[in-house]
């Protein structure tokens, strides 16, 4: 038994030599993230969003409302100008 643990060391020692010595790495895979940015819109007051809840732009809108920057831009929405 110890002598086929022997020679298979000796063979996979050589095998490496013999390959350039070197072992292929494989990087860590990273995973990206990405955050979410939500906006304030007032649907009944126009097709602009807000970074802010108390934007200047807000002033007047009675019902805000909190969705995604992507779905407000996705409807039409486009950046209030006082941002």
């Amino acid at each position: 038994m110890k002598n086929i643990k022997k020679n298979i060391t000796i063979i996979a020692l050589s095998f490496t030599l013999f390959m350039g010595g070197t072992v292929p790495v494989v990087p860590n895979a990273t995973v990206a993230h990405a955050k979410t940015t939500y906006v304030w819109i007032a649907p009944k007051h126009g097709m602009k969003y807000h970074y802010s809840k108390h934007c200047r732009g807000l002033k007047r809108a009675s019902y805000k409302k909190h969705v995604t920057l992507r779905w407000a831009k996705k409807h039409g929405y486009t950046k209030c100008h006082f941002e």
